[in-house]
């Protein structure tokens, strides 16, 4: 209860001034009641109190790493395999008002199209395969703002899959990851 009175008397206090700072690594968007009106970039800017709300994001490169994936290659290879991509936000007004979770929707994406090459692609040939996977994902993520610097895959490795049936004669496939 304390918590929450402490985050309103903050929320109101930081509503009642008159200027936002946006830090060096942020840039952002001025919204009056609720409207657009302009980017921000990093530095000191006045608002009209209670009328203007500023929303910010980091600007700069960023890292995410995606979980693992178990994948089948072309040869029907099953391989499990881990990624990292690395992006900046471009456009701060697409990335916060074009879609929401960017960081989630970003993530999925990627893992997607990284599913799409690789089931596309046969075992050998997967050590060249960043390049195509960063390639299709820079150019489809830029409607939302975010510039793809790079994806990576970290660890790739041919796993064994099991074949057992449950209940009523359902096959289940189980890989290492599931134990």
């Amino acid at each position: 209860m304390l918590d929450k009175l402490i985050d309103f008397l903050v929320r109101f206090y930081k509503d009642a001034l008159p200027f936002v700072i946006v830090e060096q690594w942020n840039a952002g968007i001025q919204l009056r009641f609720g409207k657009y009106i302009r980017n921000i970039d990093s530095g000191i800017w006045l608002k009209i109190p209670f009328f203007d709300s500023i929303c910010e994001a980091p600007v700069i490169t960023q890292s995410v790493n995606l979980p693992a994936q178990t994948l089948t290659t072309l040869d029907e290879q099953n391989i499990v395999l881990k990624s990292i991509i690395r992006y900046r936000v471009n456009d701060v007004q697409k990335y916060l008002l074009s879609v929401m979770h960017a960081n989630d929707v970003l993530i999925d994406t990627t893992q997607g199209m990284i599913r799409d090459v690789v089931e596309m692609t046969n075992w050998p040939d997967l050590v060249d395969v960043n390049q195509t996977i960063t390639n299709e994902v820079k150019e489809y993520v830029t409607k939302w703002g975010i510039e793809v610097e790079a994806v990576t895959i970290t660890d790739l490795g041919i796993v064994k899959a099991f074949r057992i049936f449950g209940d009523e004669g359902h096959k289940t496939t189980i890989t290492p990851l599931d134990i």
